[in-house]
């Protein structure tokens, strides 16, 4: 039976104990941390390897353990070689001892399997400690005999044997399962086999895939079966299925649990935010304030042994009972079986952003990982905001006006020259409203970093200070904007940007173009496949996505083409015409709704123009309309769907690439319309014109990158609403002489190429259109 751990997880399963605390202590683990590594690093010479890898092949009691990790650093001398373990710290050194054993037992790993390598007898081991005030380092060194180390080792191995015994047992059933595993339906939809075959070839052959797949393919389980099977075949470990909505998640495990009825055996995981998940009444992650936070880690191997032993698909109804069994914080808990499932189904966040992915996984890559990215299309926006941060000059001011000057001396200081070098910065270019620059500014960056050591300072030493949350959210949003600078690359811009609305002035690392960051990302899996019914143009998502080299598949609608009608009303909704045009509209509207009892959403491209639409309307049409409104919760947007019930006659006015766009899924009559005004590009911004240069710049479509392909994509979202089934009929109508148009026929999918689409510019055409569309399909329009 084999097992595979990192050596951090090896030695925090085993030697761990106590609180989850997550108030500020000595946290150097964030950027300092980091910069003193590489700083310590630096100052050895060519003697001295960094970040070393190792790894070892144990059998124990049948259970054969593949561990590995990468020390701090190898130091080869003239009687032997040392390995390095650094540790950074705010604490002055002269309070540090050499007493703690975590500290030493990941170096002592990493001894025994560099002495066990090459046949050494004893490996000596350092352990740094440095301060990240002036970088000064405490040395500690022992020397060990391979027997200590050995010995040491493997009670660690036999610590964990039991647990890993589980783990064995469970990737064995695993393995048998899969290799019995058939599709789960006796048909492949159309498109759906194409779809599969395609993943598997792309995992084979280490490569990412594209596809777009229209709605009703079965893209989820096209994606999860042939992933699946790459782990019985031994290419793969562990299948992260990625997405955007919380919805998307519990779809993916739909299809686990139908592969689990064909017989699977398979741990499956979906991971819920720490806000939703909290058992607690506050999210308070300390022993003080949370009962489920004090003494966690005594009882988390329990927890961690009962769940993988009782339970395979793991969501947050099971993830909560098995935490309150326990009394384990929920959170924690999650994540720690996420070391242990197969299949993750989570938020794009815990891969891709800087912030929240989840280090366990990704900071050693010791394991064959599979990215599924669901709806992908969605990923652009997505990550654009993943790698953008912002800080406003009132925020600094409001923190220097409320500081105590007499105790914060030194931060009052720092606070006050951030001050003066946003209202510098403005003024050397001119005042303008909107000011970038490719480079780094490097006056904040040098600032920032100054203010890092005093905050720490104050944040372990003033608990009790008035100001004490909002100079905690300030280290953290200072450590938040150097993990995005460390990715700072082509297509990042430095932005200063005047408020008038407000009076303020806005500094921003602002991510035009995430490609080669998100290009980096994929470098942690073995195989990435995107899949959306809107990746339209491809060419367009492929460049946006720095996967340019990847497979391609493009899949036609599985449906018949005769249970949808496509129309094109040339009135013009540029910005321009929208007020002379809002009677005709309406009009439009009111003939369409009216053409056939039956649900219909129209979509519009903003509020303000739905409200001024609505507002003609009901003052000239009697027709009950339902409105999206700005802010809505969960419970809001269900009750406001469960209106539209079979044989219902309900109209929504709602807002394009809003909550009603996507993911919305009326089968049958529960929708039988939606009309899209507008061709959906965004409004027109300085950040959407800064995108326009940016493209324009590289000999490609600025224009289109900006305004034009976000733009249609939302139209093909909100058009997608209509046919989600084989039994579903409908109209798709489009408000906008912009869309018969050449360039906007170019792009659209090929099962609306396929439709003779009808131009209906006046009231006879279109009603002639609706009574044949419908008594083709044997229903009478005009009877509402």
């Amino acid at each position: 039976m084999l097992v595979k751990i990192s050596v951090r997880n090896l030695i925090e399963f085993v030697m761990r104990s106590g609180d989850v605390d997550n108030r500020f202590r000595d946290n150097t683990r964030m950027i300092e941390g980091i910069r003193a590594h590489q700083t310590i690093q630096k100052k050895y010479g060519k003697n001295y390897k960094k970040e070393y890898s190792l790894k070892n092949t144990t059998t124990i009691d049948e259970v054969e353990f593949r561990v590995e990790g990468r020390a701090d650093g190898l130091i080869s001398e003239k009687d032997g070689f040392v390995i390095d373990e650094i540790k950074s710290t705010t604490r002055a050194l002269s309070e540090i001892d050499d007493s703690n054993k975590l500290h030493w037992a990941q170096a002592m790993c990493y001894a025994y399997f560099y002495a066990l390598d090459n046949k050494l007898k004893s490996m000596s081991i350092t352990l740094t400690y440095v301060n990240i005030d002036d970088y000064s380092t405490k040395i500690f060194r022992d020397k060990f005999s391979f027997e200590e180390l050995k010995d040491f080792y493997y009670k660690l191995l036999e610590e964990y044997l039991n647990f890993s015994k589980i783990l064995a047992i469970n990737n064995q059933k695993r393995n048998d399962s899969i290799k019995k595993l058939d599709f789960p339906y006796k048909e492949y939809r159309k498109g759906q086999r194409k779809m599969s075959v395609a993943v598997y070839t792309a995992i084979l052959d280490s490569k990412k895939l594209f596809v777009d797949a229209p709605t009703g393919i079965g893209k989820t389980i096209s994606a999860v079966f042939p992933s699946i099977k790459s782990m019985g075949e031994d290419l793969s470990d562990e299948i992260f299925y990625l997405t955007s909505k919380n919805t998307q998640a519990k779809e993916a495990l739909k299809s686990i649990n139908i592969l689990k009825n064909q017989g699977l055996s398979i741990k499956a995981l979906s991971i819920t935010s720490k806000e939703k998940i909290c058992l607690n009444d506050e999210v308070k992650c300390n022993p003080v304030d949370c009962p489920f936070a004090k003494g966690h880690f005594d009882r988390i191997n329990g927890a961690l042994k009962d769940i993988l032993e009782n339970e395979d698909i793991m969501d947050y109804n099971i993830i909560t009972s098995y935490a309150e069994k326990h009394r384990v914080c929920p959170f924690e808990f999650e994540l720690d079986i996420s070391s242990y499932a197969d299949f993750i189904a989570c938020d794009y966040n815990y891969v891709f952003d800087p912030n929240t992915y989840l280090k366990r996984f990704f900071d050693d890559v010791i394991d064959r990982y599979i990215f599924l990215v669901d709806e992908s299309h969605n990923l652009l926006e997505r990550s654009r905001g993943m790698y953008s941060f912002s800080f406003s000059k009132a925020s600094f001011y409001q923190i220097s006006k409320n500081i105590n000057i007499k105790r914060n001396k030194k931060i009052k200081k720092i606070i006050d020259e951030i001050i003066e070098i946003f209202d510098k910065i403005y003024a050397n270019h001119g005042k303008k409203l909107y000011y970038y620059q490719e480079e780094l500014i490097d006056d904040f960056d040098k600032a920032f970093i100054k203010l890092l050591k005093p905050l720490q300072k104050y944040l372990v030493d003033q608990k009790e200070d008035p100001l004490y949350d909002t100079l905690l959210n300030l280290f953290f949003d200072v450590n938040k904007f150097f993990r995005i600078e460390d990715r700072y690359s082509n297509g990042f811009y430095s932005v200063i940007s005047y408020d008038e609305d407000n009076d303020d002035i806005i500094y921003q690392i602002k991510c035009i173009d995430p490609s080669e960051v998100l290009a980096n990302t994929y470098k942690n899996a073995r195989s990435t496949a995107f899949f959306s019914a809107t990746l339209s143009p491809m060419n367009y998502f492929t460049r946006m996505f720095g996967a340019e080299d990847s497979l391609k598949l493009k899949l036609d609608m599985p449906f018949d083409d005769k249970n949808f009608d496509l129309y094109i009303r040339e009135i013009s909704t540029r910005y321009k015409d929208r007020d002379r045009n809002i009677g005709i509209v309406s009009e439009t509207i009111n003939e369409f709704i009216n053409s056939k009892k039956g649900n219909y959403f129209i979509f519009f491209p903003s509020y303000s123009y739905l409200s001024a639409v609505y507002d003609d309307y009901i003052s000239r049409f009697d027709d009950d309309i339902t409105t999206q409104d700005r802010f809505m919760s969960e419970k809001e947007i269900t009750k406001f769907l469960k209106k539209f019930e079979k044989g219902s006659n309900r109209t929504a006015f709602v807002v394009l690439g809003g909550i009603f766009s996507e993911g919305v899924d009326l089968v049958g009559d529960r929708l039988i319309g939606s009309m899209i005004i507008s061709v959906g590009m965004p409004g027109v911004s300085d950040e959407r014109n800064l995108i326009k240069e940016y493209f324009d710049k590289r000999q490609l479509s600025g224009f289109d990158y900006s305004y034009t392909y976000p733009g249609i994509n939302k139209v093909f979202q909100a058009a997608g609403r209509v046919i989600r089934s084989e039994n579903d009929k409908g109209i798709i109508y489009l408000v906008d002489d912009r869309f018969n148009s050449y360039k906007y026929y170019m792009l659209y999918p090929k099962h609306w190429k396929n439709k003779n689409i009808k131009i209906v510019n006046d009231s006879k055409t279109f009603n002639k259109e609706v009574k044949s569309f419908w008594e083709e399909l044997g229903e009478k329009s005009k009877d509402k």
